[in-house]
């Protein structure tokens, strides 16, 4: 039976503009089009994740406004089981993403500071459950711990390499992006029963304590590179939760995150969709 998983952090408005090429300081240029779509890291993740047959919970926060009715909406009418949702007086997330003719991307951040004061403590998790702080804030350290006391698998982003607060999880998963420069992940590995970090192109790395797996990034023609790393760590969350090893986990993160990039998407397509590419055969 595949663990329950809870994934908390932001879901977003994402403002999506397609361009020729990135503006230099001064210029003016036109876009091709622009959209309006879904976003959020953890939001993304947990849209992803809810079109497998594992139980998935969304815990966030959404502003009073009309782009908090539209992420509600979309909540309320998919998989997910079950969303715990904050309303805040300030406005909902919001994000500027430009898209160049390469699809690659540059992402503007407008997420609200109350990302910081988002609590669990009305969250039921309990063993054998995942547990996903995805965009790490030190502030979630007592979620973190309580989850921990509770018997629960504990995942964090990997800007919790660098906290040295963060004692121990069982598992970093996120972007090399999101950690400065110099670090080893082999340096914290006393804190960490594994760590998992994407580099783009250049695929993806495992480590644990005398053991490192690499994993290549599949060769597809990308249209939309936004929602690779959240497909990816979908991927990951999923052979997890039904209790997959290390590789095999690598693997279907790997494909669902090469399926993300041939769609104008930030949330991963589903899983069927990965499924049928990839012809994976897992009780997914």
């Amino acid at each position: 039976m595949a663990r329950r998983v809870w994934v908390q952090g932001p879901i977003a408005i994402d403002t999506v503009v397609y361009l020729e090429k990135f503006p230099t300081p001064g210029s003016f240029i036109n876009s091709i089009k622009t959209i309006e779509r879904t976003g959020g890291t953890s939001a993304n993740v947990a849209l992803g994740l809810c079109t497998t047959s594992v139980e998935t919970n969304f815990v966030g926060y959404l502003g009073k406004d009309d782009n908090g009715k539209k992420l509600r909406e979309v909540l309320d009418k998919s998989q997910i089981n079950s969303s715990i949702i904050t309303e805040i007086d300030g406005p909902t997330s919001h994000a500027l993403i430009l898209v160049d003719d390469k699809a690659e991307r540059t992402i503007i951040s407008m997420t609200t500071p109350y990302l910081r004061e988002l609590r669990m403590d009305n969250v039921p998790f309990a063993s054998p459950d995942i547990v996903a702080f995805i965009l790490w804030r030190e502030e979630f350290l007592a979620d973190l711990d309580r989850a921990k006391d509770s018997g629960c698998f504990t995942v964090v982003g990997a800007s919790a390499l660098v906290d040295a607060q963060v004692s121990h999880a069982h598992l970093v998963l996120g972007s090399v992006s999101d950690i400065p420069s110099g670090v080893n992940p082999k340096d914290h590995l006393d804190r960490f029963d594994a760590i998992v970090l994407t580099d783009g192109l250049k695929g993806a790395r495992y480590y644990s304590k005398g053991e490192e797996q690499y994993q290549t990034a599949f060769d597809v023609q990308a249209v939309d590179v936004t929602g690779a790393g959240d497909a990816f760590i979908c991927g990951y969350l999923a052979g997890l939760a039904i209790g997959l090893e290390a590789a095999n986990c690598l693997s279907i993160a790997a494909q669902w995150a090469a399926s993300s990039v041939q769609f104008n998407s930030s949330i991963p397509p589903a899983f069927d969709v990965v499924r049928k590419q990839w012809g994976i055969e897992l009780p997914l």
